[in-house]
């Protein structure tokens, strides 16, 4: 099927019972605070600017880079049609075509589906690529046709609340699916929380998602991970403010604990479930600091006035070797690039947040320059606040053949 260039008036086609009909979707913006948002929903609190996107357009590389994969789940075959559910700035399907082509797997179809024209033609990076305008929470969506795989990707805020089965996108969506084929749901939490000291490796956690955390310096959560509040009192304010806000909407701020919810009662017709999660520290914490150490003593990522003879890096609780290893370059940049990522997502909510701190204007900008030297020249997350992730799958009973990209037989 030809690719269907988005356009500012929204116009596409709908399949509905083997019809084409015409979809209008006209001026799906309105520019409120100095910022665009969706029209068409108001409740919606984010923005869809430039900075949004591109803070949408992180957080996906992000979690590409701390999964190590764009897809955790074992199709049953070989992927030839892939949708993207609330695709966005489309992130997820390049990066996904991307991985594909490099499993010698160059022939997949992929659609994104969202109510804004917000993705680019990636028809012109070579992608074999459709989008559809189309408002996800009126069903049925425009398909006729089912997908090996399907991606939710941050939906938190656009799908009805996963804690109830009959509205779990892994519940609505699986007639989508053909027989073998996976639906997967990515999710960040809204709030922040801090990963206690020595985290031991999460319960079921296979050789190779463990080899993962180790590499990119995070930590693998299961229901034994220890955490506490945040200490980190702008952080604090903020989960207060946030709470009050999204309870207003009816939203959650813990998606990963309402999808794990979600996962654990619905298995009806599927043959395998799933679900990961990690912990991303915003930066070094203080109890990485584990023994003395083999390793030369660095100072590049620590806070002034903290610098030890101690090195830098993973406890032994997280890393089963002798000694602490200290923070790569890439790694001290994941943790920077999460950091960043939650200062947006603040930034984003500001009209929400300054409602619900009853602060004026300049009570916020003050407010907000204060967090921003306590995080990013004072160290503020030492005590060890971190972006909670995950992503869970489930397969649809069907096939057994298992496919050449199944994620657990990657080198």
């Amino acid at each position: 099927m030809p690719p269907i260039t988005p356009t500012v008036s929204g116009s596409t086609t709908n399949s509905s019972h083997g019809r084409q009909q015409s979809v209008e979707i006209s001026h799906p913006f309105v520019y409120k605070y100095g910022r665009r948002y969706l029209r068409e929903i108001p409740e919606y609190p984010l923005p869809v600017d430039l900075a949004e996107l591109h803070r949408q357009t992180l957080r996906t590389t992000l979690l590409l880079d701390v999964f190590g994969t764009p897809f955790s789940s074992r199709l049953g075959h070989p992927p030839e049609k892939v949708l993207e559910v609330l695709c966005g700035p489309a992130v997820w399907s390049l990066r996904c075509d991307q991985y594909l082509k490099q499993k010698g797997l160059k022939n997949v179809s992929f659609t994104g589906v969202d109510i804004a024209p917000l993705a680019p033609d990636l028809t012109k990076y070579g992608v074999n690529w459709r989008f559809v305008l189309h408002d996800i929470r009126k069903p049925p969506l425009p398909f006729a046709e089912e997908f090996d795989l399907i991606m939710v990707n941050d939906g938190t805020m656009a799908l009805p609340s996963a804690k109830d089965v009959k509205t779990n996108p892994l519940t609505t969506l699986k007639k989508y699916l053909k027989p073998g084929g996976c639906i997967e749901v990515i999710e960040t939490d809204y709030v922040f929380r801090c990963l206690q000291p020595e985290p031991a490796t999460a319960h079921g956690t296979n050789s190779k998602d463990a080899e993962q955390a180790r590499k990119t310096a995070t930590y693998t959560v299961g229901p034994a991970t220890p955490f506490s509040k945040a200490q980190n009192r702008f952080f604090t304010d903020y989960n207060k403010w946030v709470e009050k806000a999204l309870q207003e909407w009816d939203f959650t701020v813990t998606p990963c604990a309402v999808m794990s919810f979600g996962l654990s009662t619905e298995r009806i017709g599927y043959e395998e479930v799933g679900s990961r999660r990690v912990a991303i520290p915003f930066s070094y914490i203080r109890w990485e600091t584990d023994l003395e150490s083999e390793f030369p003593m660095e100072t590049d990522h620590r806070p002034e006035g903290k610098q030890t003879s101690r090195s830098k890096g993973l406890t032994k609780g997280s890393n089963p070797t002798k000694y602490a290893q200290p923070l790569t370059s890439d790694q001290a940049a994941l943790r920077q690039t999460a950091l960043n990522i939650a200062v947006g997502l603040i930034e984003c909510l500001e009209p929400l947040l300054m409602k619900e701190s009853g602060k004026k204007q300049d009570e916020w900008d003050r407010w907000w320059s204060a967090m921003m030297t306590d995080l990013f020249e004072r160290n503020g997350t030492i005590n060890g606040e971190c972006l909670e992730a995950g992503v869970w799958w489930a397969r649809k009973a069907g096939e057994d053949e298992e496919s050449e990209t199944d994620s657990d037989q990657e080198e």
